[in-house]
């Protein structure tokens, strides 16, 4: 007499046969871990970034004071440097999309590290930069995402697919990245770049998108930037998987 139930379709087989490997003590290739041994550069640079991204914004520090000097500066370069806010407390941070009359209260979840990227972003790509902050590319809505929020959240959340603080990366997107930031110093920034112009992508091809809707584009873009981590060899390659 068989004393397995009739299999009806493809799908009920394979799910049983994978219940009955893992019940022997075997795991199915989806299901490892990948495991992946750092070399010395690969770890030097990733406990660097940690250092970094594990830096809160502490406005009593002079150097941290002078890089939101500094933010200002490039981001509204129309301004003479006199115009500079001695408090550097202005109602034009808001047009920027900071929450308030001073980014500072924002900081938080992206800490300096956040600071440090979006200034990186606005001088090693100023007319990508400029883009995106003045929404200048494309039809765009008639609520706009805040860049400047957007650009601290994304920093958290690179921090956290690039696997800056684990001991040692898991995934496909944090292997890559260790080879590549143990090759470029500034390939983090330059993946923060990149991601944050294919975010803006994403939120133009959405269609008259509102500021509710910004989750799920942003959790998109994060699985786009994943997929386009996943065997790259470089930050071209990642650039141009993200743009096709």
């Amino acid at each position: 007499m068989n004393q397995f139930p009739r299999l009806t379709t493809k799908r009920t087989r394979v799910e049983i046969v994978v219940q009955l490997v893992i019940r022997l003590g075997f795991k199915p290739r989806k299901a490892r871990a990948i495991v992946h041994a750092l070399s010395d550069a690969e770890r030097e640079t990733l406990n660097a970034l940690a250092n970094r991204a594990s830096e809160a914004y502490d406005e009593g520090k002079l150097e941290h004071a002078d890089a939101l000097r500094k933010l200002w500066r490039v981001s509204f370069t129309e301004d003479d440097e006199r115009d500079i806010p001695r408090d550097l407390k202005s109602e034009k941070w808001k047009d920027m999309g900071w929450q308030g009359t001073s980014p500072v209260t924002d900081f938080r979840a992206g800490g300096f590290f956040a600071l440090e990227n979006l200034i990186w972003f606005a001088e090693s790509e100023p007319e990508t930069y400029r883009a995106l902050v003045r929404k200048t590319r494309g039809a765009r809505s008639e609520f706009e995402y805040p860049f400047a929020v957007a650009g601290v959240n994304l920093t958290f959340n690179l921090v956290q697919i690039l696997e800056i603080k684990q001991p040692a990366p898991t995934t496909a997107a944090g292997v890559c990245f260790a080879r590549l930031a143990a090759e470029n110093e500034f390939a983090f920034e330059a993946v923060y770049a990149m991601t944050f112009a294919a975010l803006d992508r994403e939120w133009l091809a959405y269609g008259n998108a509102t500021y509710m809707d910004f989750p799920e584009i942003f959790a998109t873009t994060k699985k786009r930037l994943v997929k386009a981590m996943d065997g790259a060899r470089s930050l071209d390659d990642i650039a141009a998987r993200l743009e096709a």
